[in-house]
């Protein structure tokens, strides 16, 4: 039990007729044919968690107030690629503070059941560097990658 967070990559796959390439869709349906597709909806939506964290409660906190609109409830949110170029940029000036002293106040701890440790600890830093690696790998994607973050505690 605890703060365990998800960060979504996903993309619409189109297989109509109509478009200039279904290979995508159709590579997917033969990947799985046990999937029924009706051929009034030719087109998938497909998923991948990109970024699990575990009681990384500051990154958390950072969702909830840029992405979330301050609301901690536990549903998924779409997040633009701005947000995640703000969220890795904020966690390389917060690696820049000491854990002595009081930070940016750019990636702030939080406490909450079962959230964690809500200090600048060794776990805060860690999972700064983290956020950096998930969120340049996710920048890498193409456009038409959209993301999503879920929390569940």
């Amino acid at each position: 039990m605890g703060l365990d967070m998800y960060l979504y990559a996903q993309k619409y796959v189109s297989g109509w007729a109509h478009t200039k390439d279904t290979s995508e869709f159709d590579n997917l349906t033969r990947l799985y044919p046990e999937i029924e597709v009706s051929d009034d909806s030719r087109s998938a939506q497909v998923q991948f968690t990109v970024g699990y964290w575990r009681k990384a409660n500051a990154i958390h906190n950072w969702f909830v107030k840029e992405v979330q609109g301050g609301e901690d409830e536990c549903r998924p949110h779409y997040v633009s690629r701005e947000q995640l170029e703000q969220l890795r940029d904020n966690c390389k000036l917060e690696q820049l503070v000491t854990a002595d002293t009081r930070g940016a106040g750019l990636i702030e701890p939080a406490s909450g059941f079962f959230f964690g440790s809500a200090e600048r600890d060794e776990w805060y830093y860690d999972n700064l560097n983290r956020t950096i690696e998930i969120v340049e790998k996710c920048l890498l994607l193409p456009d038409e990658w959209s993301f999503e973050y879920r929390s569940s505690w």
